[in-house]
């Protein structure tokens, strides 16, 4: 009897080890998750639990319980060393958040021809952080706004795609669409020092300097811009406010925006007077620090946006279809590089 019950726990031990085996595998290859932590430390304690019945099936006997145990070791491995990164890059965003700080900061207007005032905004400042953190600085998004409370597993996702707008998607309530400052992702105007890839030079993010100081330069423009070859040549996303709707038949490669794409909400160019951040950096084993209340106090005590929704909203708006006009600018002709489905390229003579 006693045979018979531990071919059986020995068969359920190679069905658990082969199961958990395949449930690690693609964590091994893509990466986990800090989502995935709870199940993952649930997982262990089960094979850990196993290995114990197992030991106590055989009598409490060593020799007998050593070939359960080297079946179950492997996930149980696996699965120890995973949680373990886990928890300790969840620690080390925590600390990175508590004691980064901001020192020296400087803004300066982002002026281009044409317009009568500022298109946006170049931030720069060293920020001190511990000196041994592996991860990327990502660029700020800056709204003026209220503060959002937005856990720290859905930073990342929150932040804005296409559309340019800052959407409050994981929030109870609904703002509508909150125009923001942000880098450009695609631009060929402003470098990025730190980098030493050509590859990476019109990128925004950053690596932590050795030394555990870190000088950031940021250039936010209006969130609608989408690619920047440099202030006379620029593209709107096709959602941006004022981009005219193609009529039926019209392809969107001439400068209109497709009805199925096109956003038809108006913007909300601030609510309150208050600029708040959504700043974070991001690193291995799904570790991210929420910088964002470190920044946002920055910027409320230093910079020329806070309390002015007047200025916010007028630079919002020189990047605007009718902005843009004023400026002197006009639709770029079609082809290679000019207008798509998703983007609306605006040119503007250079002057002599």
């Amino acid at each position: 009897m006693k045979l018979v019950l531990r071919c059986l726990v020995f068969v359920g031990l190679v069905a658990a080890a082969g199961l958990a085996l395949l449930l690690l595998f693609p964590g091994l290859k893509e990466g986990m998750s800090q989502e995935e932590l709870p199940a993952l430390l649930g997982g262990t304690v089960a094979l850990l639990l196993l290995g114990l019945l197992w030991w106590l099936v055989c009598g409490r006997s060593l020799k007998l319980s050593i070939l359960g145990w080297l079946v179950l070791a492997l996930p149980t491995a696996i699965g120890l060393s995973q949680a373990g990164r886990l928890v300790a890059a969840n620690l080390q965003g925590l600390r990175l958040a508590s004691l980064a700080r901001i020192e020296d900061y400087k803004e300066t207007p982002i002026v281009w021809p044409g317009f009568d005032g500022p298109v946006g905004l170049t931030i720069s400042f060293d920020l001190v952080h511990p000196d041994d953190v592996s991860a990327l600085i990502l660029p700020p998004e800056i709204r003026m706004g209220p503060d959002l409370d937005i856990p720290r597993n859905e930073l990342n996702s929150t932040r804005t795609g296409g559309s340019g707008y800052f959407k409050d998607n994981y929030l109870d309530r609904t703002v509508g669409d909150l125009t923001l400052l942000k880098t450009v992702l695609f631009q060929h105007l402003y470098v990025n020092d730190s980098v030493d890839q050509e590859s990476e030079k019109w990128l925004s993010a950053y690596h932590f300097a050795p030394g555990g100081r870190t000088r950031l330069t940021f250039h936010l423009l209006p969130g609608t811009i989408d690619y920047l070859e440099g202030p006379n040549r620029l593209c709107l996303s096709s959602q941006s406010y004022g981009i005219r709707v193609c009529e039926t038949g019209e392809d969107p490669k001439v400068g209109c925006a497709s009805p199925n794409w096109h956003h038809v909400v108006d913007p909300i160019y601030a609510e309150g007077s208050d600029v708040s951040a959504l700043w974070v950096a991001a690193g291995p084993a799904d570790m991210v620090a929420d910088l964002s209340p470190l920044l946002t106090s920055t910027l409320r005590a230093k910079s020329r946006l806070q309390g002015d929704p007047k200025g916010w909203t007028a630079m919002q708006k020189r990047v605007e279809p009718a902005g843009l006009a004023a400026a002197g600018y006009r639709l770029c002709p079609p082809g290679q590089g000019s207008h798509t489905a998703f983007r609306t390229c605006f040119c503007r003579a250079a002057a002599d």
